[in-house]
């Protein structure tokens, strides 16, 4: 934290306040902020590094990107909401396409709601700052593209996994030792995403099926089709 304060009391971009500006202002969406408050909460400590924040804020005042009412600054939201489809990255940079197309809008992973990739969704749009990427927050998951998934079973003595090799899902899936359905470290499996808490790092499921051990021939073609949502088995 020291060595926090003591960049920020010294020298500092524009581009970098204006960054963290919005940062501050969109993780807390509600909240309305003090100069005084800003200055702590950015650990702005010299007289030069205030005049800027004061001057980028009249500058997103004035782009409608946050409003100053009773000296007080927040973040302008509007209200305005919209429906469309959400597509998930590993590497967190999500994005959100409205229904009927229009422009892709960012959405951070701490704004995610843990959606997936191709769910619908609904999500608050905040105001765009000049010469930055429109950006947003899903506020309500309306229904789920795919809920299964396949990958490879790890069971240790206090906790089992599902390891995906999708690149939408960046996090393994955590599974009570009580949904594994007989599976075995190394197995390949389908497992059902049944919940994902708010504060949770990973969603859990329970196991659907067991498809057999990694790295056997019929094994890896039936994981393949199970990916595609394909039938892997067929009625004799």
């Amino acid at each position: 934290m020291e060595k926090k304060n003591k960049k920020a009391g010294k020298q500092m971009s524009k581009k970098e306040l204006t960054e963290r500006l919005m940062l501050l202002f969109r993780e807390k969406a509600t909240g309305s902020f003090s100069l005084k408050a800003i200055f702590a909460e950015l650990h702005l400590l010299t007289h030069p590094l205030k005049r800027l924040c004061t001057d980028v804020l009249s500058e997103m005042a004035d782009e409608d990107y946050i409003t100053k009412t009773d000296n007080q600054y927040r973040i302008n939201n509007r209200g305005v909401e919209m429906i469309g489809t959400f597509y998930r990255k590993s590497n967190g940079k999500n994005s959100f396409v409205p229904d009927g197309g229009g422009e892709s809008i960012f959405i951070a992973e701490r704004n995610s709601a843990h959606a997936m990739n191709n769910d619908k969704v609904r999500i608050a749009f905040y105001a765009k700052c000049r010469d930055r990427s429109a950006e947003g927050e899903v506020i309500e998951i309306l229904k789920r593209a795919n809920d299964t998934f396949v990958g490879t079973l790890e069971i240790t003595k206090g906790y089992a996994f599902l390891v995906t090799e999708n690149r939408t899902l960046a996090n393994d899936i955590f599974i009570p030792k009580d949904k594994l359905k007989g599976g075995k470290t190394g197995d390949k499996a389908i497992v059902k995403v049944v919940e994902w808490p708010n504060k949770a790092k990973n969603p859990i499921g329970q196991v659907v099926d067991i498809l057999g051990r990694t790295g056997d021939n019929t094994t890896e073609m039936h994981a393949i089709l199970a990916e595609f949502g394909l039938p892997y088995v067929y009625p004799k």
